[in-house]
């Protein structure tokens, strides 16, 4: 493609979290968001290389030049116009999770009353907290991925707001054994694309093409569904 270099570099988040990416036993980088660079470096003969990155220099190190790609929506870009956005290629879907089932029908509001939603610590949640504001629900922070499943297992709360990939992942992982309900539909959800820098901005074709031929393919959801493997969603949503 006549690159602007021989290397893609991908900005990642220091803290790693299943199945998206997470280092494997001999310190590698695994998971969905690596195989779909890995596939995409491929279709562009590049070679990939990993920027750690911690999350509030996410877009900066793209917008800097330090790297040229990293995994975003354009819904959580504060400056979305100095970045450039392939195509989408997944959709990153917001459910909440409960070990009673939920009522079909109630919505949101009902599916959180009087409840307590097991939450990611620094994560903004802009569909939970009027819920949380208004007093129908109480949110309870957690640090870290595996406390937040752990603390729902022990029923610590009555909900857990989790990305259906991760949930996935989780259940399996922790060996959770009863049976877990999923709300009706999602509470947010999100198109996850490659944001490039700027001076990506003649090979954006080039780009979707190959996005466009990691989807049509079927590698997109072999990725996915290998990620979260024994565990296949039966609703899996791949853009």
């Amino acid at each position: 493609m006549g690159p602007l270099n021989k290397k893609l570099r991908l900005a990642v988040i220091y803290i790693q979290e299943p199945p998206y990416i997470y280092s494997d036993d001999n310190s590698g980088y695994v998971g969905v968001l690596p195989k779909l660079a890995q596939a995409l470096s491929r279709e562009l003969e590049l070679e990939l290389t990993y920027l750690p990155t911690p999350r509030k220099d996410l877009e900066k190190s793209v917008i800097e030049g330090r790297a040229d790609m990293t995994w975003l929506s354009p819904n959580w870009v504060g400056a979305e116009d100095s970045l450039l956005f392939s195509d989408p290629v997944l959709l990153h879907r917001e459910f909440l999770y409960s070990f009673s089932p939920f009522n079909e029908g109630d919505g949101p509001r009902g599916w959180l009353q009087d409840k307590t939603v097991c939450i990611r610590q620094d994560y903004a949640y802009p569909n939970l907290i009027p819920y949380f504001d208004s007093g129908v629900a109480q949110g309870l922070r957690v640090s870290s991925q595996v406390s937040l499943v752990k603390l729902f297992q022990k029923g610590r709360c009555d909900v857990l707001y989790m990305n259906e990939l991760r949930a996935a992942w989780m259940i399996n992982k922790l060996g959770i054994k009863r049976k877990v309900w999923r709300s009706e539909f999602p509470i947010e959800e999100a198109k996850l694309s490659f944001a490039f820098s700027q001076k990506w901005q003649t090979k954006m074709t080039l780009i979707n093409q190959a996005v466009a031929k990691i989807k049509s393919s079927g590698e997109l959801s072999r990725i996915v569904e290998s990620s979260i493997d024994p565990i296949i969603l039966s609703n899996l949503s791949i853009e």
